[in-house]
């Protein structure tokens, strides 16, 4: 027999045992493979086979309907977390299309972005020269009274109840003043992110390029938060307070007039080039860390104000932080060197001493 005839054959069995299954009762043929690769053809499916994915041929063999085999749970479950995320993703779409809309309902050019911000950051400023007007009146009546005190204990009198504890209501009232101080420097900050990421969300939908102008770069100014240090521990906090004790004493240039637990304060200063420097440790309630803040204080004064103004200033401020945190600056015991010596941070010149 030739060699094409007999391939031919059983193609030839094939096709006309699936013709008389089709056509001899016109009922549905059904073609699937099974698990093991089997291909099975048949008017029903068994329901072993119930799962798999099927075809519906017609009368000529030709596919009309496949069904797809049924999921497993595990792609059940990838489908539904699937949907999840469209759907939050979807959320997320609109809030930024409402955000964006309202962004643009109350801004017209991005200078009102900047004037707005500006405008909310001032007047932060001014309620903490409020605070700073009561922590001045607070340290001039808690000189005094540790003075009065003083002079009791010279002429040999005891100090009554009452003054103690008018002293120790005056500390505290000063350390809540410089938590408020925080609080406040705090709502600057997420005022300047807010109103930025709104002021770079703008110009990305008008197509305009960043400005670096003058009403800009006037935001990115020093903040009290730069003199806060957050303690790790109530042991890490006790190191930090001697280190701070010891930062005082160098820069300080006012007699030190309060040493206490929680306050370490200079006294006010009295010339234009004085320098008052107060850390309070702050423990609040609501806040699990505890954290130390230092305030830097000059005189009142034109000539004061100017001084406080001064790099050399500033950078005894920016350096309280480095101090306590940098364990060579702060004086750290090393094992092989012995305590290590924090250079001084040169004294600053007054605008009088200015040539």
């Amino acid at each position: 027999m030739p060699l094409a005839t007999k391939n031919l054959i059983p193609a030839v069995l094939l096709t006309s045992a699936l013709s008389g299954i089709i056509s001899g009762v016109h009922a549905k043929t059904y073609r699937w493979v099974d698990s093991d690769g089997t291909v099975h053809y048949s008017d029903r499916v068994p329901a072993e086979h119930i799962d798999q994915a099927r075809s519906i041929l017609d009368s000529r063999g030709l596919e009309t309907e496949h069904t797809e085999a049924a999921k497993t749970a595990e792609e059940l479950a990838k489908e539904a977390e699937l949907q999840r995320l469209k759907e939050h993703e979807q959320r997320l779409i609109e809030e930024q299309r409402e955000r964006d809309r309202v962004l643009l309902r109350t801004f017209r050019y991005e200078d009102d972005i900047i004037l707005t911000r500006d405008g909310k950051l001032n007047s932060i400023d001014t309620s903490i020269q409020i605070v700073r007007s009561n922590i001045r009146r607070l340290k001039q009546n808690l000189e005094a009274l540790q003075r009065q005190a003083a002079d009791s204990e010279r002429r040999g009198q005891t100090i009554s109840k009452n003054h103690l504890k008018e002293i120790e209501r005056t500390r505290n009232q000063l350390k809540d003043n410089y938590a408020e101080i925080i609080h406040k420097e705090q709502a600057k900050e997420l005022i300047r992110e807010k109103h930025n990421t709104d002021l770079k969300r703008f110009r990305e939908l008008k197509n305009l390029n960043p400005d670096t102008d003058e009403q800009e770069n006037a935001a990115k100014t020093y903040t009290l938060l730069e003199t806060v240090v957050v303690c790790g521990s109530a042991e890490q906090c006790d190191q930090l307070w001697e280190k701070a004790e010891r930062y005082v004493r160098q820069h300080a240039t006012t007699r030190m007039q309060l040493l206490a637990a929680s306050i370490i304060m200079t006294a006010a200063p009295a010339k234009d080039d004085d320098i008052s420097i107060t850390v309070s440790r702050i423990e609040e309630k609501d806040v699990a860390d505890v954290r130390l803040f230092m305030d830097l204080q000059c005189k009142e004064s034109p000539r004061g104000k100017d001084f406080c103004k001064t790099e050399a200033v500033d950078g005894i401020r920016t350096g309280f932080r480095n101090f306590l945190i940098d364990d060579t600056a702060a004086g750290k015991v090393n094992p092989e060197t012995g305590p290590a010596r924090s250079t001084p941070t040169p004294r600053p010149t007054s605008p009088a001493e200015k040539p």
